[in-house]
């Protein structure tokens, strides 16, 4: 049922002054581009400037390539659920994988701030924490998920 299926589900929450866009899909690579066409509208609906949509636009491939690649092993059958919320001044962006298993983002981190970039982890999330403001990283049973916000 999933293998070509994309729900995308546009709400707007006035009561909140807060919207969002929330996508989901299966593990298919070419839905990053799909998420960054998503992106692309929100540059001109926000008025992010080409630096930080840039900027942006890297760090969402990043995280989504990472969940569909690594968090679900590219497997058909886990979804990845991309949301997008926004206020006048930020742009926050979640992205969770259906990985079962526990992500130790402490000890990839610990490897980075120890200068291990050619490790065969990590180097995305040198890229999201450079060109983001806020990066958060969460590992439940529901699957790992990365928050990203930009000033915008």
């Amino acid at each position: 049922m999933w293998k070509n299926e994309i729900f995308f589900d546009i709400l707007c929450l006035m009561k909140h002054q807060e919207d969002h866009i929330t996508i989901e899909f299966t593990s298919d690579l070419k839905f990053t581009a799909f998420s960054v066409l998503v992106l692309g509208y929100l540059k001109n609906f926000l008025n992010i400037d080409e630096e930080n949509f840039f900027k942006i636009e890297i760090a969402l491939r990043e995280v989504i390539n990472n969940a569909i690649l690594h968090g679900n092993k590219a497997s058909l059958d886990k979804k990845v659920l991309v949301k997008f919320v926004w206020k006048k001044k930020y742009l926050r962006i979640s992205v969770r994988d259906q990985n079962q298993e526990e992500v130790d983002f402490k000890e990839i981190n610990r490897k980075l701030k120890n200068n291990d970039v050619l490790s065969f982890n990590g180097r995305g999330i040198l890229i999201m924490e450079s060109y983001m403001d806020k990066v958060e990283f969460k590992s439940s049973e529901q699957g790992s998920e990365i928050i990203m916000e930009k000033h915008i």
